[in-house]
């Protein structure tokens, strides 16, 4: 028996799908990447064009996490496999998903 995995990778690469599945799993799993800590006054929102975008809950976490940058993409592109992430913008903005303000 053939495992999942395999052959839902080579699924969405058929369909040009893959690329967008990684993008979607980097902004999703931000709090298990960059830690607790940091994922509580922080939150990925995008990725587009290697550039990710980054809510903070002020501006004082927004100068301490650009001063993090460097690590923060080698850590987000270690995680994926590949060189996703080339910048990191940081926005002052609401912390909580949309979804979550539905619920």
């Amino acid at each position: 028996m053939k495992e999942l995995g395999p052959i839902l990778k080579k699924f969405l690469k058929d369909h040009n799908l893959w690329q967008s599945y990684q993008h979607y799993q980097l902004v999703d799993s931000w709090g298990s990447i960059v830690g607790e800590s940091l994922a509580a006054v922080s939150r990925a929102e995008s990725l587009q064009k290697g550039v990710l975008v980054v809510f903070v809950k002020d501006s004082v976490w927004s100068y301490h996490l650009s001063m993090l940058k460097p690590e923060l993409i080698k850590k987000l592109n270690q995680y994926i496999g590949t060189r996703l992430v080339k910048d990191i913008h940081f926005r002052i903005g609401d912390l909580k998903k949309e979804d979550q303000e539905k619920v």
